[in-house]
């Protein structure tokens, strides 16, 4: 018959020594209690000469207390340790939130105010929020001057991971940075998937934006409040609002495409959080700055956490089933036992002591 516990068996060692000690530590507690008990009633009478006063004084009444409370901790501890024994058929169902990530890849994300370069960082955010997204769907926008569906919505993280992976600033050679187009994007990826499903599942999905914001070509503020209709809009700004230096490309100094290339070759990039700020406000979502650490990931977490989820796939599987209900009986048991045991000391102690005193009149008598 298979065994286990609600933890992996690799930790049954860590969780024997625990409980051990927890064990180990009441068996002390109660000792030392017995201990400082004897020790009072010594400052009054002398310990051997209480069941001679005292008829009903017999320390075997306290014995069953000390055992019913060890025990009573132990099968506590067996129960939180949750064990499992025998097999049930139960049907196991995987709930989901779509996420779909709107990536920004022009050449504005190449500076590196943000190590290894804002590209390159917000990539390594969205690989840390699929991480920590276990049972959520990604899909991937990839937008420039115009937006492309990279990755459609998948349960598959290491496809989307390696989809991500190869997303470069080269994949789209439009120039610009054309944010309507990209929420445009997600939101006909929404509707296709409402039209499949038959179903409107605006509370259970977001758009996350990560971009510079600068140079925003299109409506961008109206495309996200038509796309507030579908999901929420989460903004990630990554860059510096002091801006940072970016060289040009050849290509672009040749076809004239920015004014600044004649001028060095060289271009002062800025994160703009003001358009991005409406864009999330217009999408009823927040807007992060992108930090150093992963506190922005862990904002648009929360946020998540707050979207309902939907069912995306039922099963029905063999599974070990839980049996903790047994231990915390009896741990329930036990400490029930001990408080009866205590109210009814009283009651053996009179009964003893009728007991002790009914030789002494037979004897009177005879």
């Amino acid at each position: 018959m298979k065994f286990g516990f609600g933890f992996p068996l690799s930790q049954l060692p860590l969780w024997l020594t625990v409980a051990l000690g927890a064990v180990l530590l009441s068996v002390g507690a109660l000792y030392w209690l017995e201990i400082r008990r004897k020790r009072r009633i010594a400052l009054f009478v002398q310990h051997t000469l209480l069941p001679r006063l005292v008829g009903s004084y017999d320390e075997r009444v306290r014995r069953p207390l000390f055992w019913f409370t060890v025990l009573g901790f132990a099968f506590l501890l067996l129960a939180l340790a949750q064990p499992h024994w025998g097999r049930a058929w139960k049907e196991v169902r995987k709930h989901s939130r779509d996420v779909l990530v709107c990536l920004d890849i022009s050449e504005s994300m190449r500076p590196t105010d943000l190590l290894p370069s804002r590209l390159e960082r917000a990539k390594q955010k969205i690989v840390t929020l699929v991480d920590h997204s276990p049972g959520d769907r990604f899909g991937l926008i990839a937008f420039t001057g115009a937006a492309g569906l990279q990755c459609p919505m998948t349960l598959d993280h290491g496809y989307f991971k390696a989809v991500l992976s190869a997303v470069d600033t080269d994949s789209i050679s439009r120039e610009g940075t054309d944010i309507a187009a990209a929420l445009a994007g997600a939101v006909e990826v929404f509707k296709d998937e409402d039209t499949k499903r038959d179903e409107f599942a605006r509370d259970t999905r977001a758009i996350l934006l990560i971009s510079d914001g600068e140079e925003v070509s299109g409506d961008a503020i109206e495309m996200a409040r038509e796309a507030s209709q579908y999901c929420r809009v989460y903004v990630i700004g990554v860059g510096d609002p002091d801006g940072a230096e970016i060289e040009i490309p050849g290509w672009m100094a040749r076809e004239g495409v920015r004014g600044a290339a004649a001028r060095g070759m060289t271009h002062l990039s800025k994160l703009d959080e003001e358009t991005l700020i409406r864009v999330a406000d217009a999408g009823n979502g927040p807007y992060v700055a992108a930090t150093p650490d992963d506190w922005d990931i862990e904002q648009i977490r929360g946020a998540m956490e707050r979207l309902e989820s939907r069912m995306v796939e039922s099963d029905v599987r063999l599974q070990l089933v839980n049996r903790y209900q047994w231990p915390l009986t009896a741990a329930i048991a036990l400490f029930a036992a001990e408080g009866f045991w205590l109210a009814a000391m009283p009651w053996l102690r009179a009964w003893k002591a009728r007991r002790a005193t009914q030789p002494r009149r037979e004897t009177q008598h005879g």
